[in-house]
């Protein structure tokens, strides 16, 4: 028998709802390895690290102006989830990095938006 699966997400910020073409997030655990010289030349230690959480989002690009200004967009609760609602993530603290517009002749417009959230949080049912 085959399961569901996420099929789209519904994205928004404090609260409001805004549509994007893509969505990802790369979460790094910040766990390393520390060399050391030894007669086996192989790695034994290892060190914890601090988590890291790096976002991208591309929004739509509206005919008119923006219902955000996302220059201006700093610890902004990110939360992005299934339409049934039984998956969600929440990123905490987002912060704007760097905003890059593109236009395409088929007429595809994106503004991307990367950055970084300070903490993450799962609530998936």
């Amino acid at each position: 028998m085959s399961e569901e699966a996420v099929s789209f997400i519904i994205l928004s910020a404090n609260g409001d709802e805004y549509d994007c073409a893509s969505f990802s997030a790369t979460k790094t655990t910040g766990n390393r390895p520390v060399a050391t010289m030894n007669r086996t030349r192989e790695v034994k230690y290892k060190s914890k690290g601090l988590r890291t959480y790096a976002l991208t989002v591309a929004v739509v690009i509206p005919d008119g102006q923006d219902q955000i200004n996302w220059l201006e967009v700093e610890d902004v609760r990110l939360s992005i989830e299934s339409e049934t609602g039984n998956y969600r993530e929440t990123y905490i603290d987002f912060n704007i990095q760097t905003i890059s517009d593109s236009y395409d002749v088929a007429g595809e417009t994106r503004r991307n938006l990367e950055g970084f959230a300070l903490s993450y949080i799962s609530e998936s049912l």
